[in-house]
């Protein structure tokens, strides 16, 4: 399973990758830098890994579902909103250790004459390190441990959220 697993996370890394680096490529060449949302400016980089994050979490709960951990008497939704709750959390730690390192990167002197041509690029290199970092350490362990698993999610979340069912 763990073979199937990587197998699908290289195929969703390749989507998520490839969309965020051409889109970030094209943004710089039309000098875009930063995009403005809620009235706040972010990074072209940062929009680049959330909207390619979008993608690569579509194709990997896909593939996971399918292909690697095949479930069996699980209700698809449960899995899919317990894979979103996981995949948030790898879109919040994808994008701000991204930016976190790459910006950090960017004021060191010896990185800037190493990327000096195109020094945007040091958030290539960022990226994907992050990327294979979250990948192993928090995604796969939580698809594996708690996703695709039946861990009674309706108790689960019943008990967070303190509900209890009136009697009629």
């Amino acid at each position: 399973m763990f073979l199937r697993a990587q197998l699908s996370s290289q195929a969703a890394t390749w989507i998520d990758n490839g969309i965020a680096f051409t889109l970030k490529k094209t943004l710089d060449i039309f000098k875009i830098k930063s995009i403005t949302f809620f009235s706040h400016g972010i990074e072209n980089y940062v929009f680049a890994t959330i909207i390619g994050q979008i993608f690569g979490g579509l194709t990997l709960c896909f593939l996971n579902y399918k292909f690697t951990f095949k479930p069996q008497n699980l209700k698809f939704r449960h899995i899919l909103l317990k894979f979103f709750l996981v995949w948030l959390g790898s879109v919040f730690l994808n994008t701000y250790f991204t930016f976190l390192i790459t910006e950090w990167l960017k004021s060191q002197p010896l990185i800037l004459k190493i990327f000096a041509k195109n020094p945007d690029d040091i958030f290539i290199l960022v990226k994907l390190t992050v990327a294979l970092l979250v990948g192993f350490f928090w995604n796969y362990t939580m698809y594996h441990r708690f996703v695709y698993k039946d861990r009674k999610i309706n108790a689960f979340f019943k008990k967070f959220l303190h509900i209890k069912r009136v009697k009629n």
